[in-house]
């Protein structure tokens, strides 16, 4: 019996600026010092997914 995938339960991954994700660094469990050293090479205006600074965070605090 083939299943079909449910997309209602698949999350779309939320984009942010920089400043927004520093701004809201308490929903990523991090200190906001933590998310801009982890996005410091991303320019100001460009936004970054979501799975994407979970990545460059785990990295930037030592695990990978």
């Amino acid at each position: 019996m083939a299943t079909r995938k449910d997309k209602s339960s698949e999350a779309p991954d939320v984009k942010r600026t920089k400043q927004e994700w520093i701004e809201s660094a308490a929903s990523l469990n991090a200190q906001r010092f933590e998310v801009a050293g982890a996005l410091f090479d991303v320019k100001d205006d460009q936004p970054v997914a979501e799975s994407e600074v979970k990545r460059r965070l785990t990295k930037y605090k030592g695990g990978e």
